[in-house]
C-alpha cells in the first residue's frame, strides 16, 4: 500500500504543479493530497499519510521483508528512522 500511495502522490504532484517543484507550503500540500486520496479511495487521511511516509524505506529493505513475518507497518515505521544505507542491514 505504501508503494502504491507514494506513486499516486508522485503523479498527483506532477499533475497539480505541472511537474515543477511545489511552491505550496508542504503541510498544506500534504493535507490536500491526503484529503483528495481519502475521498477517492475511502482510505482514512491519516492512513494515507502514514503509508506514504512508510515508502521512505529503501526499496532494497522493502524487498527484503516483503512476504516475510517482518512485512508489517510497524517494522516499516522503525526502518524509516534508520539511515537509508543502513536499513537493509537492520532487516537481517
Amino acid at each position: 500500500m505504501a508503494e502504491h500511495l507514494a506513486k499516486r502522490k508522485e503523479l498527483w504532484e506532477a499533475r497539480k504543479v505541472g511537474g515543477a517543484t511545489c511552491t505550496t507550503k508542504k503541510p498544506q500540500h500534504q493535507r490536500q493530497f491526503a484529503s483528495e486520496t481519502s475521498e477517492k479511495t475511502g482510505v482514512n487521511k491519516s492512513t494515507v499519510n502514514r503509508a506514504v511516509s512508510r515508502a521512505q524505506v529503501s526499496e532494497e529493505a522493502r524487498d527484503a521483508i516483503r512476504g516475510t513475518d517482518l512485512d508489517r507497518g510497524t517494522v516499516l515505521d522503525e526502518l524509516k528512522k534508520v539511515e537509508p544505507e543502513r536499513q537493509l542491514g537492520s532487516v537481517g
